[in-house]
């Protein structure tokens, strides 16, 4: 005789709903699956569970036995569930996140640092994506447990939080450009040094303004771009307060144009832990300078 938790579970479902299709309701599940599974079952069992009316079912004195052992059987797996996951909670677990490079290091270095000092057995980790798509690829691969970095909401269907939002500015030679913001509608002519990380919010920004060109220097990442800026070959967009070498200077754009920050994750990552981890990033993103 094999009897399986699902089949239990939708035993005491029907019991309880007092019908099939009201349980199958209840459950989510198609009222035909529904069936087959109870029929299953009292197979199994070798005695009916339930009589079928017109109006429903009732539970048969076979079935009501049955279930009685049934509920305490569920309620020893859910016990057994409890225990398994305190004992986890009890050994230090190991949490990578992905960031993107236009996160500013400073939300994650204070956010590790407070997470390590609150939550001893947490042992955080940060590792660094040039772009988006392969930080999302790497978290929905499972090699990232939480990916920190600029993402549409609508890209992302699984766990998610918003951190905030990211503002970025423009690194240029020093003395190159004036150090009052510099209206958007006047980038027309100016040359630009792009990368995967901020390749998408250049191209919206030059939508804005009708600049159609795509001729751009392209770097692997950000630090080769602001290389690029460096040996002159134009401008590139970073988050404000990005640290540039002082050979730089970090001009602000009126309006700015910017990008909202996600952590995210799959579902069956541990929503205790990924919201612990977000909570921790957005205060240190509002609280940073």
């Amino acid at each position: 005789m094999t009897v399986t938790l699902r089949q239990i579970e939708y035993a005491l479902a029907v019991d309880e709903a007092g019908a099939i299709c009201a349980a199958a309701k209840a459950l989510h599940v198609a009222q035909p699956s529904l069936s087959q599974q109870i029929s299953s079952l009292e197979r199994s069992l070798g005695v009916v569970l339930f009589e079928r009316t017109a109006t429903g079912t009732s539970t048969t004195p076979a079935g009501r036995a049955f279930l009685v052992e049934a509920q305490q059987a569920m309620q020893a797996v859910e016990r057994a569930r409890e225990v398994a996951v305190r004992a986890a909670s009890s050994t230090r677990k190991d949490i990578i996140i992905g960031a993107n490079e236009m996160t500013p290091t400073l939300w994650l270095a204070k956010s590790v640092a407070t997470l390590r000092a609150s939550v001893p057995k947490l042992a955080a980790r940060v590792v660094n994506f040039a772009d988006a798509e392969s930080l999302i690829e790497a978290v929905r691969s499972g090699g990232i447990d939480v990916g920190v970095g600029p993402l549409h909401a609508s890209s992302w269907r699984e766990r998610k939080h918003r951190i905030g939002s990211l503002e970025l500015g423009m690194a240029v030679a020093h003395g190159s450009s004036p150090s009052a913001p510099v209206p958007a509608g006047n980038l027309g002519a100016q040359d630009w040094v792009t990368c995967p990380s901020n390749a998408p919010v250049l191209t919206a920004l030059r939508k804005s303004i009708g600049d159609p060109r795509t001729d751009d220097p392209s770097a692997a990442h950000l630090n080769a771009a602001i290389s690029y800026v460096d040996a002159g070959l134009g401008a590139t967009l970073v988050p404000a307060g990005y640290a540039l070498p002082a050979s730089l200077d970090l001009v602000t754009i009126n309006p700015p144009p910017s990008v909202d920050v996600y952590a995210f994750a799959l579902r069956s990552t541990d929503a205790v832990t990924f919201n612990r981890i977000a909570g921790e990033i957005t205060e240190h993103h509002h609280t940073s300078p």
